[in-house]
Formats: structure tokens, sequence, C-alpha cells
């Protein structure tokens, strides 16, 4: 065996993941992106980026990265913990994209689950979470990868071929990409187009280019990841994707916890709002300068991020916690900024045990001169309290508003009972049947 392929064929193997039993699970996550994609197309971030994207390709891997941006942009897309991989921004777009109704929803959900396992044992084998101490962004390095793998899957290609695919998209994993700052943060138009990548990999592979298997060894691992890197971890005896995560609400995975505390404290009747004189917000310290470094008027991604402003939103104007635009001038309500100025966040040492396996926050609030602490390890839509589908379309109906027509997700919800349900999918997102980059390539002419 050469000094790479061995790496290669692990990673692969997440082709043979068992579907069985997953499907309802699986269904529940491509809705959930629906969801997402639905919410990002209705921002105006949102609308100029997915114009943008569209002007640079007009075909359908422009469209699979306009989904794949306006996904991830709302920070209201699924999420696994022990890599912080958003899978479902990386994956469903180019499912629902490459998938073709005579194949049926099980296809679909088929390659939904071998682009997760393929993305998250390569989220897992570089490091995980802790890469984003490193200013590394681990759902972006995977990106290529997960999408070469999702789309590998749905154009039927044999074994050998998606290797190639895999090994082409290896090729394209971009490194540390940098900070983003601005009110149009280029980092959801890089996650885009590095889906978009992964897309042509799997193209050129059916099409008989080939990369190089052995691109994958435990120096290139080593040289993203460093001592965090872990090349055991692409053979995975359990589906990584049975702990992903649906978020309650748009916002940052770090900051959830310490909201669902809040929350539970303000519903319970232990604290009212009006009371609160302080809040001390401990988290781990791999995250706890992420959660209060940008103020809310830095940008719309500031406002999704900063838990000081997240915790004032969730005691003084609840309903907008489900706003994904955040474009309402509420950064100027003093209210807020009064009870924002009250909140401190705090590297604790002592919850870094339990992270990145689970994102906590342990909260510590005075008011009307008591003293309550409560800690916090999971909020709603982590495995340990699973969303249903009753959960998602609750979670619709809060983000997209209670009239919004829900038909797009529940076909998404039916993949996996409704033979039907693929073709509406399909219309309801705006897909035409039968795209020309999916037909076969004419063979090649005889050399003379």
């Amino acid at each position: 065996m050469n000094r790479g392929s061995g790496l290669l064929e692990q990673l692969a193997e997440a082709a043979d993941a068992r579907i069985e039993g997953q499907e309802a699970r699986l269904a529940r996550h491509l809705a959930d992106a629906v969801l997402a994609r639905t919410a990002g197309g209705r921002t105006r971030e949102g609308q100029a980026l997915e114009s943008l994207c569209r002007r640079l390709d007009s075909g359908l891997l422009g469209r699979v990265a306009a989904d794949a941006s306006l996904i991830r942009l709302t920070e209201i897309d699924d999420i696994h913990r022990p890599t912080a991989v958003t899978v479902g921004a990386l994956t469903a777009p180019v499912a629902w994209a490459f998938a073709r109704s005579h194949h049926g929803g099980a296809d679909l959900l088929r390659a939904l689950l071998v682009g997760q396992e393929t993305a998250l044992r390569l989220g897992t084998a570089l490091g995980g979470a802790r890469l984003l101490t490193r200013g590394l962004w681990p759902s972006l390095l995977v990106a290529p990868v997960g999408a070469a793998a999702t789309a590998a899957c749905l154009l039927g290609l044999p074994p050998g071929r998606q290797r190639q695919a895999l090994a082409l998209a290896l090729a394209q994993v971009p490194r540390a990409p940098g900070s983003f700052r601005g009110q149009r943060p280029g980092r959801w138009l890089l996650f885009g187009q590095a889906v978009r990548n992964g897309c042509v990999a799997a193209l050129a592979a059916a099409d008989g280019i080939d990369g190089d298997p052995d691109l994958l060894d435990h120096a290139w691992l080593q040289g993203i990841g460093g001592d965090l890197a872990r090349a055991e971890a692409l053979r995975s005896p359990v589906l990584l994707s049975e702990s992903l995560s649906i978020k309650p609400h748009p916002s940052a995975k770090q900051a959830l916890a310490a909201l669902h505390g809040l929350q539970q404290l303000l519903a319970r009747g232990v604290v009212q709002a009006a009371d609160i004189e302080a809040i001390e917000v401990h988290v781990p310290p791999s995250y706890a300068g992420m959660l209060d470094r940008d103020p809310p008027t830095t940008s719309r991604l500031a406002r999704l991020v900063n838990v000081r402003w997240q915790m004032a939103l969730a005691a003084l104007r609840p309903d907008a916690l489900d706003d994904v635009a955040r474009e309402d001038d509420l950064a100027d309500d003093s209210e807020l900024q009064a009870f924002a100025a009250r909140v401190r966040v705090l590297p604790d040492a002592a919850l870094d045990v339990l992270y990145p396996e689970a994102f906590p926050a342990r909260l510590v609030v005075r008011a009307a001169a008591q003293r309550h602490e409560l800690q916090v390890n999971d909020s709603p839509g982590d495995p340990p309290q699973a969303f249903d589908d009753a959960q998602l379309l609750d979670k619709a109906r809060r983000v997209l508003g209670p009239d919004a027509p829900l038909a797009p997700l529940r076909h998404g919800l039916a993949l996996a009972v409704d033979p039907g349900a693929l073709h509406a999918l399909r219309v309801d997102l705006g897909y035409a049947e039968h795209p020309d980059i999916l037909s076969p390539a004419p063979p090649p002419r005889p050399t003379p």
C-alpha cells in the first residue's frame, strides 16, 4: 500500500454507512436546511449574495453555491458540536440539486448520509472544533470533500471514481480564511464556492479526470490540524451524524446554552427581566472571546454572535431571537444596550472538560438581591433534546412567520415515505428536472 491511499480508502468507507433506521432523521435535517435556505433568501444580505452567485455562474453549480451560502448565513442550520461543522449547509443543497425525481427520496437521503459522514470524519481527523481557536474554520475546510461525496453518490459513480472525486476535492481544501469583518463579510461567499468546488470535483471524476489518491496522508492532516490531527478518526465505528444538533434560534451555537439558561429562569418565574442586575456567562476559554468580540453595531453577524446582545434580546425582545435578518435598527435601543452592559462573559477552565462534545455555559444571575446559578450543557435541538417533526415545523413558523407556506418543509420531511415528495420538493425550490450539466458525457473521440 502506498503512503496515502490507505487514508483515502478509510475516508471513502463513509460511502458504506448504513441508512436503515436513519431515514426520518435525515429527512428532518434536510427539511431544516430547506427552512434555512428560505429564511436566508429573505434577508437583504442573502438576496445580494444570491444575485452575485447567479451572475458568476448562471447554471446549476451557481445555484448550489447560492443555496449553500444562504443556508450558512442564517446561523440556524444544523451543526455537529464535536467538529463545529455545519454539515447540512454543505450537503443538502448538493443533494436536492443533483437528485432526480425518478431516483426517489431514498437515494437523496442515502447521498445526504454519505456526505455527512464523509465531512464529519474528515473534520474529526483534522482536529474538530478546537481548530477554531487556531483561526481555522472546520466547515470551510471540509466543504469541498463533503459536497463531492454527496454529488458522487447521486451521480452513481463506482467506488474507484468516487475516490477520485474525493482526491480532487481534497486538493481544493482551503486553509486559514482570515478574519471576516464589515457589513457583508466574505465568509458566506467563500463557503458557497467551496461547496461548488466539491461538485466540480465529482463531475470531473465522472468525466474521467483523476486526482492524487496519495494526497491524504498523515503529513497532510498534520499540516492543517497540527497536534490536533487524528488520522484514526477517518474510520468511525459509529454514525457521527447521529450527534447533529438542530438550532432553535439563529445564533452562533456557542451562545445557545447561555440563552437557554436565561430562558429557563425567566419561564419558571425564578427571575423577572426587570429585576436582573447582573449576569455572568461562564463558558469554556475556547470561545469566550468570540462571544464578546464585536459589538452588535458592527454587523448582522455580530448581532448573531455577541452573547451579551442576545441575552438582552432573550430578556426584553424574545421574538427578535427568531429574526434571521437582524436588520431592524435595534442596535440603537437604549434599553437593550443597558441590559447588555449588565452581562459579563468569563472564560471558565472548569467547563473546558465538556468541550467540544458539548458547548456549555454556567450562568450566575443576580436579581432582586438574590443570586441564581444554573449550568446548561445542552440546549433544545441537541441530541439529548432532539427535535421531532412538530418541533421543526414550530421553528419554521417562528422564523418564517405563522402564515408562511410550509409545503417545502413538509415535502422534505416526507422524503422517506412519499415517492412523490422529491419531485415536489425540487419544484418548490425551483430546480429544473434535467439540467444539461448532469447529462452523461459524450464518449471521447479517437486519437488520430
